[in-house]
């Protein structure tokens, strides 16, 4: 066995494992139907997901919600609410020949939102995937966004220029 397959091992929790509750080793991983309700854009969503991933004790019932399972219901939220998924973003980004830092400058976000947006740690709001879907369509979107020779808002207010 070599030295990465050993580290990446290392990594991942074996199964069965020992539960937290009841102390058993009974713990795998399995799926189940589950009902989510998720405050995103300062509302409320529930919504159910068919089939989500978490580790669940075979002794005692207890369930254990894991990144993966966090990763599952964001991308399922996002679709409840008809959301661009990473995948799309990074597709409309790709299609667009930009980068994050230059989507990020057009959009007068930080690029570090952007990073979080494809790596599904954060969720855009729903006035920005709007925005978004624009920029991915729309060239004279783009063009406008681009801010060419216009100083920005903060920028003119300080200079008396307006």
């Amino acid at each position: 066995m070599n030295k990465q397959s050993t580290s990446a091992q290392a990594k991942v929790k074996p199964y069965p494992r020992r539960c937290a509750v009841c102390g058993e080793i009974a713990v795998a991983k399995c799926r189940i139907q589950y009902d989510a309700e998720v405050r995103h854009d300062g509302k409320l969503h529930t919504f159910s997901i068919a089939s989500v991933g978490i580790d669940q004790c075979e002794r005692c019932g207890e369930q254990f919600f894991t990144t993966s399972t966090d990763e599952e219901i964001s991308l399922a939220l996002r679709s409840h609410l008809g959301l661009l998924a990473p995948g799309e973003i990074r597709a409309g980004l790709d299609l667009c020949g930009v980068n994050q830092k230059e989507f990020a400058e057009h959009l007068g976000i930080a690029a570090e939102t952007v990073s979080r947006w494809l790596t599904g740690a954060s969720i855009q709001t729903r006035s920005l995937d709007k925005l978004m879907r624009l920029f991915f369509t729309m060239p004279s979107v783009r063009a406008a966004l681009s801010n060419l020779g216009v100083a920005p808002v903060e920028q003119r207010a300080s200079t008396g220029s307006g």
